[in-house]
Protein backbone atom coordinates (compact mmCIF):
# COMPACT_ATOMS: atom_id res chain seq x y z
CA UNK A 1 0.00 0.00 0.00
CA UNK A 2 1.37 3.75 -1.04
CA UNK A 3 1.02 6.19 2.10
CA UNK A 4 -1.73 7.69 0.57
CA UNK A 5 -3.69 4.70 0.36
CA UNK A 6 -2.87 4.30 3.98
CA UNK A 7 -4.19 7.85 5.19
CA UNK A 8 -7.12 7.33 3.55
CA UNK A 9 -8.22 3.82 5.13
CA UNK A 10 -7.34 5.24 8.52
CA UNK A 11 -9.32 8.33 7.88
CA UNK A 12 -12.32 5.98 6.46
CA UNK A 13 -11.75 3.63 10.12
CA UNK A 14 -11.72 6.54 12.11
CA UNK A 15 -15.19 7.81 10.35
CA UNK A 16 -17.10 4.44 10.82
CA UNK A 17 -15.51 4.19 14.36
CA UNK A 18 -16.67 7.67 15.17
CA UNK A 19 -19.99 6.96 13.79
CA UNK A 20 -20.53 3.69 15.64
CA UNK A 21 -19.40 4.84 19.43
CA UNK A 22 -22.13 8.13 18.36
CA UNK A 23 -25.18 5.60 17.62
CA UNK A 24 -24.07 3.30 20.34
CA UNK A 25 -24.15 5.85 23.43
CA UNK A 26 -27.35 7.61 22.02
CA UNK A 27 -29.41 3.87 22.12
CA UNK A 28 -27.95 2.89 25.38
CA UNK A 29 -29.28 6.26 27.21
CA UNK A 30 -32.64 6.13 26.30
CA UNK A 31 -35.19 7.02 28.34
CA UNK A 32 -38.53 4.62 28.93
CA UNK A 33 -41.48 6.58 28.53
CA UNK A 34 -43.85 4.31 30.85
CA UNK A 35 -47.47 3.82 33.01
CA UNK A 36 -47.44 4.07 36.70
CA UNK A 37 -48.39 0.27 36.25
CA UNK A 38 -45.56 -0.41 34.68
CA UNK A 39 -43.61 1.55 37.00
CA UNK A 40 -45.01 -0.26 40.15
CA UNK A 41 -45.23 -3.39 38.39
CA UNK A 42 -41.44 -3.76 38.16
CA UNK A 43 -39.63 -1.74 40.08
CA UNK A 44 -36.24 -4.21 40.04
CA UNK A 45 -35.95 -3.28 36.37
CA UNK A 46 -35.91 0.39 36.86
CA UNK A 47 -33.57 0.79 39.77
CA UNK A 48 -30.73 2.39 37.56
CA UNK A 49 -32.65 3.42 35.14
CA UNK A 50 -34.09 6.79 34.13
CA UNK A 51 -37.92 7.10 32.83
CA UNK A 52 -40.25 9.24 31.91
CA UNK A 53 -44.03 8.29 33.87
CA UNK A 54 -47.47 10.37 33.64
CA UNK A 55 -49.70 10.95 36.35
CA UNK A 56 -52.17 13.33 37.91
CA UNK A 57 -51.03 15.30 41.23
CA UNK A 58 -52.99 14.15 44.46
CA UNK A 59 -55.13 16.51 46.05
CA UNK A 60 -53.34 17.55 49.47
CA UNK A 61 -49.86 15.66 48.67
CA UNK A 62 -47.73 18.89 47.88
CA UNK A 63 -45.77 19.12 51.18
CA UNK A 64 -42.72 21.54 50.84
CA UNK A 65 -39.51 20.26 51.61
CA UNK A 66 -36.27 21.90 53.69
CA UNK A 67 -36.56 24.79 51.57
CA UNK A 68 -38.35 26.45 48.82
CA UNK A 69 -36.77 24.84 45.96
CA UNK A 70 -37.79 20.76 47.24
CA UNK A 71 -41.27 19.12 47.43
CA UNK A 72 -42.76 15.61 48.06
CA UNK A 73 -45.77 14.81 46.14
CA UNK A 74 -47.98 12.08 45.18
CA UNK A 75 -48.99 11.09 41.69
CA UNK A 76 -51.77 8.66 40.76
CA UNK A 77 -53.42 7.47 37.98
CA UNK A 78 -57.11 6.71 36.82
CA UNK A 79 -57.15 3.33 38.33
CA UNK A 80 -55.80 4.43 41.39
CA UNK A 81 -52.28 3.66 41.93
CA UNK A 82 -50.05 6.10 43.03
CA UNK A 83 -46.35 6.92 43.62
CA UNK A 84 -44.54 9.10 45.44
CA UNK A 85 -42.57 11.41 44.37
CA UNK A 86 -39.46 13.92 45.53
CA UNK A 87 -38.39 17.10 43.30
CA UNK A 88 -35.74 19.24 43.95
CA UNK A 89 -35.57 22.66 42.00
CA UNK A 90 -37.80 25.49 41.05
CA UNK A 91 -41.48 23.82 40.26
CA UNK A 92 -43.25 24.80 36.46
CA UNK A 93 -45.72 27.48 37.02
CA UNK A 94 -49.07 25.38 35.94
CA UNK A 95 -47.89 22.59 38.94
CA UNK A 96 -50.84 22.47 40.93
CA UNK A 97 -52.48 19.10 42.48
CA UNK A 98 -54.99 17.49 39.76
CA UNK A 99 -53.01 19.12 37.29
CA UNK A 100 -51.39 15.85 34.67
CA UNK A 101 -47.99 15.94 34.99
CA UNK A 102 -45.10 13.79 33.33
CA UNK A 103 -41.85 12.95 35.20
CA UNK A 104 -38.70 12.42 34.78
CA UNK A 105 -36.53 10.88 36.83
CA UNK A 106 -35.73 7.53 38.69
CA UNK A 107 -36.76 5.55 41.43
CA UNK A 108 -35.45 5.43 44.84
CA UNK A 109 -35.81 3.44 48.72
CA UNK A 110 -38.49 5.99 50.21
CA UNK A 111 -36.96 4.56 53.66
CA UNK A 112 -40.67 4.36 55.33
CA UNK A 113 -41.26 0.52 55.02
CA UNK A 114 -39.41 -2.41 52.85
CA UNK A 115 -40.98 -1.94 49.01
CA UNK A 116 -42.25 1.60 49.17
CA UNK A 117 -41.08 3.64 45.94
CA UNK A 118 -40.14 6.83 46.01
CA UNK A 119 -39.32 8.49 42.75
CA UNK A 120 -36.26 10.93 42.46
CA UNK A 121 -37.79 13.24 39.78
CA UNK A 122 -35.22 15.23 37.65
CA UNK A 123 -37.73 17.04 35.60
CA UNK A 124 -41.59 18.29 35.70
CA UNK A 125 -43.57 19.02 32.26
CA UNK A 126 -46.82 19.78 33.10
CA UNK A 127 -49.83 19.15 30.67
CA UNK A 128 -52.04 21.81 29.77
CA UNK A 129 -53.34 19.92 26.76
CA UNK A 130 -56.28 22.70 25.78
CA UNK A 131 -53.67 24.90 25.02
CA UNK A 132 -51.45 23.10 22.66
CA UNK A 133 -54.48 21.59 20.81
CA UNK A 134 -55.96 25.02 19.93
CA UNK A 135 -52.70 25.59 18.65
CA UNK A 136 -52.33 22.40 16.82
CA UNK A 137 -49.17 21.51 18.34
CA UNK A 138 -48.11 19.07 21.00
CA UNK A 139 -46.31 20.28 23.85
CA UNK A 140 -42.68 19.96 22.87
CA UNK A 141 -43.48 21.90 19.17
CA UNK A 142 -45.31 24.42 21.72
CA UNK A 143 -42.07 24.75 23.70
CA UNK A 144 -39.75 25.08 20.01
CA UNK A 145 -42.14 27.35 18.94
CA UNK A 146 -41.78 29.95 21.03
CA UNK A 147 -38.00 29.59 22.08
CA UNK A 148 -37.34 30.19 18.29
CA UNK A 149 -40.22 32.98 18.54
CA UNK A 150 -38.60 34.87 21.57
CA UNK A 151 -34.86 34.36 20.94
CA UNK A 152 -34.12 37.99 20.92
CA UNK A 153 -36.55 38.61 23.75
CA UNK A 154 -40.06 39.88 23.43
CA UNK A 155 -40.89 42.26 20.39
CA UNK A 156 -43.03 44.87 20.23
CA UNK A 157 -45.59 44.93 17.56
Amino acid sequence: MTPKNIIVVVIALSVVGGGVAIVGSSMSSGVFSLTLKQVLDAPAKLETREFKVVGNVVAGSIKKGANQFEIDFVISDKEGRRLACHFKGSVPDPFAEGREVILQGRLADSGAAPGDLKMEVSKITVKCPSKYEEAGMNEDEFQDYYKQKYKNGHRKE
